[in-house]
């Protein structure tokens, strides 16, 4: 037996050699119940709790016997010492349903904590514990009961954290799936469930991404963009923060909403130090102008990447655009002689 069960025995037995021994000689009208009783505690104190349990049943059958209840709780030690903890606990649960105003029903209910504990029924051992210090408070156990109560809260905590963990992780496979199953609306319908029931994990900033790049592979952009924004306001310093502030201007931009996605474009361009990135951006400012027939504005963006930001990568994309803004506006003079100018920096193009 572990140390609990040890002292646990040691307080019990007490009780039931010392305390019943007086009433022994009342149930002289009741030989074999009598006999059964004296063996079942000899059986006990040599920790044969086989013979025991066998004998103390024996010994409970007799109800008007007046060691009746002790016999109860006997078997309940008996059989606690084999290990069988349901058993216990319906034998302690017995003198607690037969003789509730015994003197041993607050050590039955204490035993039948302990049981139910050893059980794995921690809810009940919980509320046994509970009610045994609500019940008893002057009670020589209660000392005991309350440190087996915290024991018990304790357990529960660890079980509630390790059942959370496990659905986790379920629901974290079920994403998953979809994703190596290219299942996009399944993927995303999984990860909105998570958030929805996990607000605070972890994960949360990882789904928000997922669910973007599964939004923008089923073309709802307006989805992606508002997934990357939650990231950005759940985890403005989160890894992929600057990436994340791109896409969503791009997702933005692709479901047409061309203010928001320009006013985006815009923070970028005076953000980023980097040449290539400021450029792009200043081009993504262009192409949003353009969408909102702003040509002046468009005219004058598209001509700083060409003319005055650092990325000769992006000169020619932006003089292509430039020539097709030009036959938007009506311009075709304005622009052959850009798509001339383009050719002659540019053979290749």
């Amino acid at each position: 037996m572990e140390k609990g069960g040890r002292i646990f025995f040691r307080v019990s037995r007490l009780v039931v050699f010392l305390g019943m021994s007086a009433s022994l000689s009342a149930s002289a009208d009741q030989p074999a119940a009598d006999a059964a009783y004296r063996a079942a505690r000899v059986h006990l104190q040599a920790r044969r709790f086989a013979e025991a349990a066998e004998s103390f049943a024996c010994a409970a059958a007799s109800t008007n016997a007046p060691f009746a209840a002790a016999a109860w709780l006997g078997r309940g030690e008996a059989l606690f010492g084999l290990g069988d903890w349901d058993q216990a606990a319906a034998a302690y649960e017995g003198l607690l349903m037969r003789y509730p105003d015994s003197p041993l029903a607050s050590c039955a209910l204490y035993a039948h904590g302990h049981a139910a504990q050893r059980a794995g029924r921690l809810d009940r051992a919980h509320a046994d514990f509970a009610a045994f210090l609500d019940r008893y408070p002057t009670n020589a156990l209660r000392e005991a009961c309350t440190a087996a109560l915290s024991t018990v809260n304790a357990a529960r905590q660890a079980r509630a954290r390790q059942t959370a963990r496990a659905a986790v992780a379920a629901e974290m496979a079920a994403i998953n799936d979809a994703l190596r199953a290219e299942r996009w609306e399944d993927a995303r319908a999984a990860a909105d469930r998570f958030l929805a029931a996990h607000p605070d994990h972890e994960q949360v900033p990882e789904l928000f991404l997922l669910i973007a790049a599964s939004a923008y592979r089923t073309d709802d952009y307006a989805g992606a963009a508002e997934a990357y924004r939650r990231l950005l306001e759940h985890a403005p310093q989160h890894a992929r923060a600057a990436e994340a502030r791109t896409r969503r201007a791009e997702c933005l931009f692709k479901a047409g909403d061309f203010e928001t996605a320009r006013a985006l474009y815009a923070e970028l361009a005076e953000a980023d130090d980097d040449p290539e990135a400021r450029a792009r951006a200043t081009l993504a400012v262009a192409d949003c102008d353009a969408a909102l027939k702003r040509w002046a504005e468009a005219e004058r963006a598209y001509l700083s990447v060409e003319l005055l930001l650092d990325c000769e990568a992006l000169r020619p994309v932006a003089l292509q655009r430039l020539a097709a803004l030009y036959d938007a506006m009506g311009q075709p003079e304005k622009a052959s002689r850009t798509r001339d100018a383009l050719r002659r920096r540019y053979p290749g193009m």
